[in-house]
């Protein structure tokens, strides 16, 4: 990839999330750990219609740019993309909206929803794993974490209903 390309291409900068992408160690993860921030310290005040809205714009602008971003740079998947995990992580954390936490909790918990996340998107069990290899271009590489954050939010709910008993 050109390095001209990579600085001012929109659809490489929403794809790697404004350049967190390219972060050397664990892209995927830094992209997870500034979903998470950006959870922890602005999107839980909106209200759920604005925040699942907000997912599903993620979504459309995910699947278009990842898509681009493939044919910039000539790899599948390239690994700088991470508007996927934003997503994922954000659709984790969206179970966690309006469930009257203190911080401390809501913190704890959507600590848990990473940690989950980032497990099953590095894991890949079935059907994830076969959504990662069957579906190609930005359709697939938005939907195997969609797939892993829908893992994560169960696990993630049956953890609070153990221990909140929400």
């Amino acid at each position: 990839m050109k390095k001209n390309n990579r600085s001012f291409s929109i659809s490489i900068i929403v794809s790697s999330f404004f350049w967190i992408g390219f972060f050397p160690f664990g892209p995927g993860t830094a992209g997870s750990v500034a979903a998470f921030l950006l959870y922890i310290f602005l999107l839980r005040f909106l209200n759920p219609f604005y925040y699942l809205a907000l997912c599903l714009i993620i979504f459309i602008a995910g699947v278009y740019f990842s898509s681009k971003a493939e044919k910039i740079s000539g790899i599948a998947d390239p690994p700088f993309v991470v508007i996927d995990e934003v997503l994922g992580y954000l659709t984790v954390a969206a179970g966690l909206l309006r469930m009257g936490f203190s911080f401390f909790h809501l913190f704890i918990y959507a600590f848990c929803g990473l940690i989950l996340f980032r497990f099953f998107d590095i894991l890949k069990p079935f059907p994830i794993g076969i959504i990662d290899k069957k579906v190609k271009g930005g359709l697939g590489i938005m939907l195997d974490d969609l797939a892993a954050a829908l893992f994560s939010l169960i696990v993630l709910r049956f953890i609070i209903v153990v221990i909140a008993g929400f």
